[in-house]
């Protein structure tokens, strides 16, 4: 065990900050593209099915012509499409640009943009390795290929924040998005992250390392659990200031009411024993929302053996009497690598805004005493995500129903 400080980071007041509401959702995972069937899914405790989207398909959801199309690689499509959906759905207006500077140019200065992937430009990378490179080869594989693609396309001139935390890179862009909307720097931002189903090179990479599942025995929190299953999945979340929302006459879905993350400083792979990090960040939150119980808690859950003994420790040692309601997403939906942050906040967004909570996981391993319980009787109000990824970044979110 290594010794840590505390954070020691100031809790913002309400004073302090500006509200922040989440008004358009977009998702992407395997071949499904509906919030609504994906929540179903969820609700009903069934996997998502093998399959994914035909690249016409991507292209017909993203609004792209061919020629704009053709210059881009997967995990780009994937994030334009779940964008449009997100962007659609918060009632945003329909001026696009072009991705090469053609005919007139919109830009929302105000309005930012924060992305990230995982693996996507090294997965476009791999796949195209025994290619000759082509003039826009590089804008595919770069580090901002997502984000400079978003930020063109949509005009976000508030700044291009393009991240990448691993398997917590959505979840990190969602609390970043939510503190520079609070704190005034923008008024409006696109959380966007996506992740191509991995090549057989990096596949291979991940079962090496021990993190794939290749028994198939068990899913995250299960007897027999020995790793992730790794599934295409692009997602994103629009957030707005309330001001700037009702100025528009935007319908929230629900309100960001604070984030956190850290860095574990510990291993490149592993999880920090303990789980000291992640304990710190959850209690800081607790304090931040003060009188306000926590309902619901989204796991990281990904099916590793370490992760997820972890993340339970620390949930009982922050719950100590009893325990909120838990999920698990990636049982239903597989890891989506990057973007399984974003994925996750579309779910709770959506049962948030429903007033529904999924099913409690079963069967879990006996060992993270985790038996089931009966559901609430009240709807749930505020939940936590817990996102972690390998290297050690750890965040928390907190999530509220709608105004």
């Amino acid at each position: 065990m290594t010794d840590q400080k505390p954070l020691g980071a100031p809790v913002p007041t309400p004073r302090e900050q500006r509200a922040v509401w989440v008004t358009g959702t977009g998702v992407i995972v395997q071949g499904e593209s509906q919030v609504d069937s994906l929540w179903n899914r969820v609700r009903d405790d069934v996997r998502v099915p093998e399959g994914l989207l035909e690249r016409e398909e991507l292209e017909t959801l993203a609004g792209l012509d061919s020629g704009d199309a053709r210059i881009l690689g997967r995990h780009q499509r994937l994030a334009l499409a779940a964008t449009e959906i997100a962007w659609r759905q918060a009632g945003l207006d329909s001026a696009r640009n072009r991705l090469r500077g053609q005919s007139t140019k919109i830009r929302r200065p105000r309005f930012g943009c924060l992305s990230g992937t995982s693996t996507g430009e090294l997965a476009c990378l791999l796949e195209e390795i025994d290619q000759r490179p082509l003039p826009y080869s590089i804008g595919r594989w770069r580090g901002n290929s997502i984000g400079a693609g978003v930020s063109i396309r949509f005009g976000l001139g508030g700044g291009d924040y393009s991240l990448n935390a691993a398997s917590a890179t959505g979840a990190q862009a969602l609390q970043l998005a939510g503190s520079l909307i609070a704190a005034g720097v923008l008024d409006a931002a696109a959380v966007v992250a996506a992740d191509p189903f991995p090549p057989p090179a990096l596949r291979e990479a991940m079962s090496t390392n021990g993190s794939v599942s290749e028994l198939r025995t068990g899913g995250p929190l299960q007897p027999g659990r020995d790793g992730m299953t790794p599934v295409e999945g692009a997602a994103c979340v629009v957030l707005e200031s309330a001001a700037h929302a009702i100025g528009r006459g935007a319908t929230p879905l629900a309100t960001w009411l604070g984030g956190d993350q850290a860095s574990e400083a510990y291993h490149l792979l592993a999880p920090e024993p303990a789980g000291q990090t992640l304990e710190e960040l959850i209690r800081l939150s607790l304090t931040r929302l003060g009188d306000r119980p926590v309902d619901w808690i989204s796991l990281h859950a990904t099916g590793t053996r370490a992760f997820d003994v972890v993340e339970v420790d620390v949930l009982h040692r922050c719950f100590p009497e009893r325990l909120p309601w838990i999920s698990a997403f990636k049982r239903i939906t597989g890891h989506a690598l990057g973007a399984s942050g974003v994925v996750e906040t579309v779910l709770l967004v959506e049962g948030l805004r429903r007033g529904q909570l999924p099913p409690w996981p079963q069967p879990t391993d006996p060992s993270l005493k985790l038996s089931a319980k009966n559901r609430p009787d009240r709807l749930p109000q505020t939940a936590l995500q817990i996102s972690q990824g390998m290297g050690g970044v750890v965040v928390v979110n907190a999530l509220g129903k709608s105004p």
